[in-house]
């Protein structure tokens, strides 16, 4: 459903067969991913359906990653546990 959102808002998915594969990182990612790139190889093709691509915020990549480790700390947020005695 969500690699199939450009073709539905474009309404013209039964003139493509799209063979993908994808590697690394989770399930959620990869399926961004595969949209992302539906999307922009769209763009490639027929440049006048960026803007409808754009509005439903199908061209832009999610740029949230992973926060490094510190150091002193068991996670990147997590602490020890603290001992007041």
């Amino acid at each position: 459903m969500i690699a199939n959102l450009p073709f539905s808002v474009l309404g013209n998915g039964e003139e493509w067969d799209v063979i993908v594969t994808a590697r690394g990182g989770g399930i959620s990612g990869q399926m961004g991913a595969v949209r992302l790139g539906i999307a922009r190889a769209l763009v490639a093709n027929d440049a006048e359906c960026k803007p409808a691509l754009k509005k439903e915020g199908l061209m832009t990549r999610d740029a949230r990653v992973v926060e490094r480790k510190k150091f002193g700390r068991k996670k990147a947020r997590k602490r020890f546990q603290f001992s007041k005695r």
